[in-house]
């Protein structure tokens, strides 16, 4: 073959490796990138997992008080006596909920396992919130009392009243999640 007109054939050009330095530090690179983005997709495919198991756990309790909420405005027990009794507290109804012979004793946090099942609130700086159910009470909102403002909820608080509730879950980048507002 000849070389076309004006081009000069440069006799090192024959000399020169086909696969250089540069090319290898491109190919070492593009690896790397490669390794960083199948983890990161790793990672949110997991954290995406642990977010939805606490949200179904997040709706099994909600569901449980939806239940219970309809047996107490007919008058019936919800059939679990730290919440029946007439000096309950909160704290007492939720932790008999998740106890070994409760009804909702299944529930676990599921992104942080050595951590409790629920929390007062999601927190960045408190790392064992992540994955838990944020359980807030609804009171009147001033002036005109037609919708709800929700705050956390005393674990002193009476659960013999009926209550109106909002359940959440802290999921990722510790952001709630409102699952559903129900009366218990």
């Amino acid at each position: 073959m000849q070389a076309p007109t004006g081009a000069t054939p440069t006799p090192d050009s024959a000399n020169q490796p086909y696969f250089t330095l540069t090319d290898f530090i491109f190919v070492v690179i593009a690896i790397i990138v490669g390794i960083l983005v199948v983890r990161l997709g790793a990672t949110t495919w997991t954290e995406g997992m642990h977010t939805e198991a606490t949200k179904a756990n997040g709706e099994q309790f909600a569901t449980w008080l939806e239940q219970a909420g309809a047996k107490r405005a007919a008058g019936e027990k919800t059939g679990v006596a730290a919440c029946d009794a007439d000096s309950a507290s909160w704290a007492s109804c939720r932790d008999a909920l998740v106890a070994k012979d409760g009804p909702l004793a299944s529930l676990s946090n599921v992104s942080s396992p050595g951590s409790g099942v629920f929390a007062a609130a999601c927190d960045r700086t408190q790392l064992d919130t992540l994955g838990t159910i944020i359980i807030e009470k609804g009171l009147p909102k001033p002036p005109d009392g037609a919708s709800l403002i929700y705050s956390a909820i005393p674990d002193a608080e009476p659960a013999k009243d009926a209550l109106s509730l909002r359940v959440a879950i802290c999921g990722r980048g510790y952001s709630q999640i409102n699952i559903r507002e129900v009366k218990f």
